[in-house]
């Protein structure tokens, strides 16, 4: 009886230490999650708007300027 109760303590050690070791693991990797979208989308938003200004240019320079007026 008192092999199967310190059987008992030593497996459910190991369980414990299995769910504390996967919790910390989780939760590390949520916060690694939720830090790196952030930056990267402010990356992609300012190439985004960079290209986007880069494209506008030259068709605001096609217009002729009789036509400016008439608008």
């Amino acid at each position: 009886m008192v092999n199967m109760i310190g059987f008992g303590e030593v497996l459910g050690a190991i369980f414990l230490s299995f769910a504390v070791a996967l919790t910390l693991q989780w939760v590390g990797l949520l916060a690694l999650l939720r830090m790196m979208p952030a930056k990267k989308a402010d990356v992609q938003r300012a190439e985004l708007e960079a290209s986007n200004a880069r494209r506008k240019a030259p068709e605001l320079m096609l217009v002729a300027p009789g036509r400016k007026d008439a608008a």
